[in-house]
């Protein structure tokens, strides 16, 4: 009987063990952004005390410092008077490129960007600001989990009191030391977007909705653990060589890769983020606590929704996705101008012009468009291959064309829309 009532104990614990933890009651998603700067200028830290913040963005993460990224460490020095005056409590981030962080017996030697975190630190307690959380942005080896959960157990025990984060990425979820890395930390963000390397036969998208939600759902059915999503808000330009040779991505920069034939545009879709948020909101996936949005906006951004924009996503607004051509005649002489009045940056659109009556004299195009020969009394503009984006808010002329006579009927199509002169 003895021998019974142990076994049956022994059943008891087993299957309490495996028994399915119940997620918490849904109270609604909470949204953050990451202040993901590597300079600050003037017009920058103006900006945050703008008042333009998006309202329903409560919290900042804010970059410190980078490092393993080709270049020396970098320690980042945000305007910490001014994240102050924002209200918002403040969390700090640090890049870990692998270049600093492979190699040598303590693969993955985070010393650099812990080093980096730990004088951010310093500076921002010393300006007064209290800091929620530590992140490390570190795109770790599927063979290292293990080690570098025990990196950052290292990293916990000599900052006692700290909360320290991670961003983890969906390649993780069913390997070997995922368990552990997530039980060493006090959360995680989950990384949906830029997931894979743009390929120039297969077209990569930035983030779509089923692959989000499947991770999300995978997440949650895995570990049973409060988490947060990135999303993001940013456009990439990936280059290629002619041969279809990768060449790197583009962001803020307007310059290409030496090299690059043609690009590849990898924009924020907003119905597809449009879509998770909602899943979100629903209520579906409860173990999901908020949203990180990467990355807030700043003066000069280009390839970056605005806070506008970014304060209609998350109030379940749609963005205008559609830009608008532009007509301006002198005499037979007649300049065309492409306008984005969204709150997105959108692709640089073809457009078709045709005229009545008159005959064709000269037409060009401007950089970022090639133009065929008329056929007719039509004209196509179509975009160069290695064209980018059309900031928000951004004009930027097209071409011009010149008819043997004035006061004929222009029209430009662009997407389905007509504009007459």
């Amino acid at each position: 009987m003895r021998r019974l009532r142990l076994f049956l104990l022994a059943c008891l614990c087993v299957c309490a063990g495996c028994r399915r933890e119940e997620p918490p009651a849904f109270k609604g998603l909470t949204h953050a952004a990451y202040v993901w700067r590597q300079g600050w200028d003037a017009a920058a830290v103006a900006s945050l005390t703008a008042g333009d913040l998006p309202a329903e963005v409560r919290e900042l993460s804010v970059l410190v410092g980078e490092c393993g990224l080709g270049q020396p460490p970098r320690a980042v020095r945000p305007p910490w008077p001014q994240l102050l005056a924002t209200g918002r409590p403040v969390s700090l981030a640090v890049r870990i490129g692998t270049g600093s962080a492979l190699g040598g017996p303590q693969e993955p030697d985070l010393r650099e960007g812990v080093g980096l975190l730990k004088e951010g630190l310093a500076a921002a307690r010393a300006a007064g600001l209290e800091v929620t959380q530590v992140q490390l942005d570190f795109d770790c080896p599927v063979r290292l989990l293990s080690a570098y959960a025990e990196r950052l157990r290292e990293f916990k025990q000599a900052t006692p009191g700290l909360m320290v984060t991670i961003t983890a990425l969906p390649s993780w979820l069913q390997a070997p030391g995922c368990a552990q890395l997530f039980q060493t930390v006090d959360g995680f963000t989950l990384q949906v977007h830029a997931s894979q390397r743009p390929k120039a036969k297969a077209p990569t998208r930035l983030v779509t909705a089923v692959e989000a939600l499947r991770w999300i759902e995978q997440t949650e059915t895995l570990y049973h653990r409060p988490f947060r999503v990135a999303l993001p808000t940013y456009a990439y330009v990936a280059c290629y060589a002619r041969s279809g040779t990768f060449l790197g991505v583009r962001a803020e920069s307007r310059e290409l890769p030496a090299g690059t034939a043609f690009t590849q545009l990898m924009p924020a879709e907003a119905p597809e983020v449009a879509e998770i948020v909602a899943a979100l909101k629903s209520g579906r996936h409860p173990w999901v606590r908020g949203v990180d949005w990467f990355r807030l906006a700043f003066p000069g951004d280009r390839q970056n929704w605005t806070r506008a924009g970014l304060e209609k996503m998350v109030r379940g607004e749609a963005l205008a996705d559609r830009c608008r051509v532009e007509l301006r005649s002198q005499g037979a002489l007649t300049d065309l101008t492409v306008y984005n009045p969204t709150e997105q940056p959108l692709p640089l659109p073809p457009v078709l012009v045709r005229w009545t009556g008159a005959g064709w004299v000269g037409t060009d195009a401007a950089l970022g468009w090639e133009v065929a020969t008329p056929a007719g009394n039509a004209l196509r503009f179509t975009v160069d291959p290695r064209a980018g984006f059309l900031a928000p808010g951004e004009r930027r002329v097209l071409g011009w064309l010149r008819l043997t006579q004035p006061g004929e009927t222009l029209t430009a199509e662009i997407i389905g829309e007509e504009l007459s002169r």
